[in-house]
C-alpha cells in the first residue's frame, strides 16, 4: 500500500470527511465500538478515513466495509513523520475533522492541528487522572470537542483535563439495538455447546484477560460459594488475554501479567469442571450473551463499561463495582447489584442472593434491557456527533 502522504482521493462534495486515529493492536470493547462507529459514521453519509494497525479488528472492518485504510507508520505514542504526511494527506484531500480514539493518538491529533487547518475531535473510553503539566496542557489545549459517554467521566474530564471550556461532551456509546433481539432456540443452542445443564444459572465475565479487569477477583468467588449455591451455578469466562502487539503474520502478542493470569484460570477451570469453563473471544458475543443468566464485572474501577451496555440489552443484570461509570449504569440497584471493588466475597454474596431470589434475575434484567435501548441507540448517537462534526 502507497505512503500516506502519497494518497489523492477527491474530496466528495459537501459531505464531511474524517481521518480516524486509532493506533491499537488490541480487540477489546473500545476497538470493537470504534469499528462500529466508524461504520454508522459511514453510512451516515460521512467520507471515513482510518488509520489504524495491520492485522487489527480496525483494518480487517475496513477493508470489508469499503473504508479507507491506512496503515499507521509508528507504534510510539506519536511520530512527527506521521504527522508531517497525515497533515499533507489531510491538506490534499479536504478533510475537516481528526477524531482520535486512544490516548497516544490525542497527541498526533493534536499535533497535526498545528500543521493543517481541521478539527480536533477526541474519544475518551477510559478514566483519567490529573494531565495538567505543559505538555498535556498543549496537546489537550487542542482538543476541539471530547465526548464521553458517562455523567461521572464527564466531570471527571472536566476536573482532570486542560480542554477548552465547554468543549467536554455527553454521547452515550451507541449500539444497534436491532441485534439484540435473539433469535428462538439461541440460548438452548450456545448451553448445549458448553454443555450446559437447562437449571443451571449462569454467572459470566466478557472481558479481557487481565489483572486490570478483576477476572481473577471474579473466579475466586466460586469458592466462597457455600455447597449449595455452587451446585447451582456455572462460571463463564469469555475473552482473550490484552494483546500487546501482533507479530508480521499478525498473531497476536500477550501482555505477560495476562498471559500467567490466563494460565492460572485454565489451571482452575481444569480443578472444578462443570462450575468454571473459559472461552475464547467470539465475534458473535450477543449469541453467547443469550447463554447467560447473570452478568458480572468486576472491574476495579471502569470508566463505563460497553460490556455492561452489550449484557443490559440482553436482558441481564449486572453484579458490578460501585466505582467509576458502573455506579451510573447499574443505578439503585434496580439494574443489577452493586458491590465493593475488590472483594470477591461481595461478588459471591451477590451471587448467592439471586440464586436464592431467581425472580429477581428477571425484574432487574428487564429493567436493565429498558435503561439500555433508551440510553444507548446509535441513530442518536450519530446524530449527536454529527451535529459537533457540522458545526
Amino acid at each position: 500500500m502507497p505512503h500516506p502522504s502519497s494518497f489523492s482521493l477527491q474530496p466528495s462534495g459537501l459531505s464531511p470527511q474524517v481521518l480516524h486515529l486509532i493506533n491499537s493492536p488490541s480487540r477489546g470493547g473500545r476497538e470493537l465500538y470504534v469499528r462500529d462507529l466508524i461504520s454508522e459514521l459511514q453510512k451516515a453519509g460521512l467520507v471515513n478515513h482510518v488509520v489504524g494497525r495491520k492485522h487489527s479488528v480496525i483494518e480487517e472492518a475496513c477493508v470489508n466495509g469499503g473504508v479507507h485504510f491506512i496503515p499507521t507508520t509508528t507504534r510510539a505514542k506519536f511520530s512527527f513523520i506521521e504527522v508531517i504526511r497525515l497533515a499533507a494527506f489531510i491538506r490534499k484531500n479536504g478533510i475537516t475533522t481528526v477524531f482520535s480514539h486512544t490516548r497516544n493518538d490525542v497527541f498526533t491529533g493534536s499535533l497535526i492541528k498545528l500543521f493543517a487547518k481541521v478539527k480536533h475531535v477526541h474519544g475518551i473510553y477510559m478514566g483519567t487522572g490529573p494531565k495538567k503539566d505543559p505538555i498535556h496542557r498543549f496537546i489537550y489545549g487542542r482538543v476541539d470537542a471530547l465526548l464521553t459517554s458517562a455523567e461521572f467521566s464527564k466531570n471527571e474530564c472536566e476536573r482532570y483535563l486542560p480542554v477548552p471550556d465547554g468543549a467536554v461532551k455527553l454521547v452515550r456509546y451507541g449500539r444497534y439495538t436491532g441485534n439484540y433481539i435473539i433469535p428462538d432456540g439461541t440460548r438452548e443452542r450456545i448451553r448445549r455447546q458448553m454443555d450446559t445443564p437447562p437449571g443451571k444459572i449462569v454467572v459470566a465475565v466478557m472481558s479481557r484477560i487481565d489483572s486490570g479487569k478483576g477476572v481473577d477477583i471474579f473466579a475466586a468467588a466460586l469458592q466462597l460459594l457455600d455447597e449449595k449455591t455452587r451446585e447451582n451455578v456455572e462460571f463463564w469466562i469469555m475473552g482473550e488475554p490484552t494483546v500487546k502487539d501482533t507479530d508480521t503474520a499478525g498473531n497476536p502478542l500477550y501482555e505477560e501479567q495476562a498471559q500467567i493470569l490466563h494460565d492460572r484460570l485454565k489451571k482452575m477451570a481444569k480443578e472444578n469442571p462443570g462450575n468454571l469453563k473459559l472461552i475464547p473471544f467470539q465475534k458473535d458475543y450477543i449469541s453467547w450473551l443469550a447463554g447467560m443468566d447473570i452478568f458480572v464485572l468486576p472491574t476495579h474501577n471502569e470508566m463505563y463499561s460497553l460490556s455492561v451496555i452489550d449484557a443490559m440489552m440482553t436482558g441481564l443484570p449486572v453484579i458490578g463495582t460501585d466505582a467509576g461509570g458502573t455506579t451510573e449504569q447499574i443505578g439503585n440497584n434496580e439494574r443489577g447489584t452493586l458491590v465493593k471493588p475488590g472483594s470477591s466475597q461481595a461478588i459471591a454474596d451477590a451471587i448467592k442472593e439471586f440464586v436464592e431470589n431467581p425472580l429477581t434475575i428477571k425484574q432487574k434484567g428487564d429493567a436493565a434491557r429498558l435503561w439500555a435501548t433508551s440510553q444507548h441507540d446509535f441513530k442518536r448517537t450519530v446524530s449527536q456527533i454529527l451535529k459537533f462534526l457540522n458545526s
